[in-house]
């Protein structure tokens, strides 16, 4: 069954000789498929897993299974005295982020050298009746001391509303990747270098550089937002310096982009994309919306994120020519900060419509959960589908692609949605119409400044007039009619090509 993890699997009694074997099965980077399991026969349900990276002793139920800890860091004996303890716990109907919180302090005891009595000195100890309720999120989060997962909801609470959309959505992902077991119910004042350091490596070798990089600077401005402004309750209020300021750094830099695909290469594209809807594994075809996006990206060179978010509201006819459409954007959905309307030709229109959307949904490109539209992330995974690239499942399963790099198997260099801009702008110069292409692609402002009211005309129609002239509306006619007009002769010649 697609998704589903499937391990080699072991019944014996778990010794130390069996974490040295899979310690030594790691190291030779010898694990088959994706990797092994040693069920105890002394302790019900207790696991030691071990894939090609690390090793960990879970705690298998009826209703899921818990991490106990890392085998480097659990001797055998009290990988079983845990799961007995949380075993406990779980019949007791005590919350799993509780659990959690014993579990995080039980390794802690063995990381720093102590042995098992020491061990359950500090955690899984029992209750007295004299000792204090535990104190609730809402109250913690009010007076402090602040656990590390109260950080990070309460800084996405103040940083969220403060972002573009796409963007919130980007950052929260960033930061709750530091939600780990080891991490997520310490106190703030007690997450030091070492835990930020094993987060930061641990996403670079499960992720990429990138990923770390971004969560790594996310969780340093969480940590200067608490340390500059709520310091008391955050528990930093004796912190004198930000060492995670210096301390903490990824060695990765994003590589500028300087790729300028061919009109033919996009052409391609589009035809292969309408082609292989289907692209293995699920058998779930790319939806309509999806496809209009894509053409429209080529066919208007405009950012995806602006573009896959069009409203119809926001469209509307140009009567001076007929067939062609405006379609506009307000400064807040423009990077620039500046309102921007395109026309589109009519030629552009009938490719964009031949994938039947639902006309009901207020958005050009519909996405298949209603009322949201199609994002550029999505146009990314399509991408990576026609790609050949495996998509990670549930379980730690993985999708295929039987029909491997479809990119690499018709000479198409590997582009983004965001490289079609430099594709227009180079024809369109070659075209001496490179002062078109600077308007199309928003990249000077209008020559003739707009009133107060120019945004409200551009989002509600009120009138055309005044905003034919101050967005250039005539001038990005002539560069969109010469280039929609080669790609679609270049869309011609793939379909005979490929037989289409």
């Amino acid at each position: 069954m697609a998704g589903k993890e499937t391990f080699t699997r072991e019944r014996v009694r778990l010794t130390q000789a069996h974490v040295k074997q899979a310690q030594g099965l790691i190291a030779r980077d010898a694990l088959q498929g994706t990797g092994v399991e040693f069920a105890d026969t002394v302790c019900q349900g207790l696991v030691l897993r071990v894939r090609r990276r690390s090793g960990k002793f879970i705690l298998k139920s009826r209703t899921g299974s818990t991490t106990l800890g890392d085998m480097d860091t659990l001797p055998v004996a009290a990988a079983r005295v845990a799961a007995t303890k949380v075993r406990a716990e779980l019949l007791k109907g005590t919350p799993k982020r509780l659990i959690d919180v014993e579990l995080n302090a039980f390794g802690y005891v063995f990381e720093k050298g102590h042995n098992l009595e020491a061990a359950l000195d500090v955690a899984f100890t029992e209750a007295h009746p004299d000792d204090p309720v535990e104190m609730s999120d809402e109250d913690r989060r009010r007076y402090g001391p602040w656990f590390w997962s109260d950080l990070v909801e309460l800084h996405l609470a103040a940083k969220m509303p403060k972002l573009k959309p796409r963007w919130a959505v980007q950052f929260e992902r960033h930061l709750r990747r530091s939600l780990t077991p080891d991490i997520r119910f310490r106190p703030v004042s007690g997450v030091t270098v070492d835990h930020l350091i094993e987060l930061r490596n641990d996403i670079m070798r499960e992720r990429t550089p990138s990923a770390a990089a971004d969560t790594i600077e996310a969780v340093k401005g969480a940590l200067d937002w608490a340390w500059s402004l709520h310091a008391p309750t955050a528990g930093l209020a004796e912190v004198q310096h930000p060492w995670w300021r210096e301390r903490l750094k990824v060695d990765w830099a994003s590589t500028p982009r300087e790729r300028t695909p061919t009109l033919e290469e996009l052409a391609r594209t589009l035809v292969l994309a309408d082609t292989h809807k289907a692209l293995g594994g699920t058998g779930k075809q790319t939806a309509p919306g999806m496809l209009a996006a894509l053409w429209a990206v080529v066919l208007t060179a405009q950012r995806a994120g602006a573009l896959t978010g069009t409203l119809r509201a926001t469209t509307r006819p140009w009567p001076e020519r007929p067939g062609w459409e405006i379609w506009t954007w307000t400064k807040s959905e423009m990077k620039g900060g500046k309102p921007h309307a395109i026309p589109v030709p009519p030629e552009a229109l009938a490719e964009i419509r031949r994938h039947r959307v639902d006309p009901a949904s207020p958005f050009l490109f519909p996405s298949r959960v209603p009322g949201k539209p199609v994002t550029a992330v999505g146009l990314t995974q399509l991408f990576d589908r026609m790609r050949g690239k495996a998509k990670a499942g549930k379980a730690g399963g993985v999708t295929l692609r039987p029909e491997d790099d479809l990119f690499a198997a018709h000479g198409i260099e590997p582009w983004t949605p965001h490289d079609v801009r430099r594709t227009l702008g180079a024809f369109l110069d070659v075209e001496r119409l490179g002062g078109a292409a600077s308007a199309i692609l928003a990249h000077k402002p209008p020559s003739a400044k707009g009133d107060p009211g120019q945004e409200r005309e551009l989002a509600q129609a009120i009138t055309l007039k005044h905003y034919v002239h101050s967005q250039r509306l005539d001038l990005k006619a002539e560069g969109m009619a010469a280039w929609v007009t080669a790609v679609l002769e270049a869309v011609d010649q793939e379909r005979a090509r490929l037989g289409a």
